[in-house]
């Protein structure tokens, strides 16, 4: 099954802001934003058959990716929160 890249914009349009400000400013906000950009990258490449791996691989980075998902949108949920 095609994964399509998980955009966190357009995953969590209501933290938006926070974002853009924790992309710009926050350095281990953009540390764990590449290692998931990286990740989804992968798990695009492997779902439109230009790079292979065991189903087995695969399932394990999806399940790393989603940690890094829920690890960002936390940071953005709680700078949302301390900025309001």
């Amino acid at each position: 099954m095609r994964t399509p890249h998980q955009n966190l914009t357009e995953s969590f349009p209501e933290l938006k802001e926070s974002f853009h400000h924790l992309k710009t400013q926050d350095h281990h906000f953009q540390h764990i934003l590449q290692k998931y950009e990286e990740l989804d990258t992968l798990v695009h490449k492997v779902d439109h058959e230009q790079e292979t791996m065991s189903e087995l691989e695969l399932e394990k980075i999806k399940k790393e990716r989603v940690s890094l998902k829920d690890d960002l949108y936390n940071m953005m949920l709680k700078h949302k929160n301390q900025s309001n």
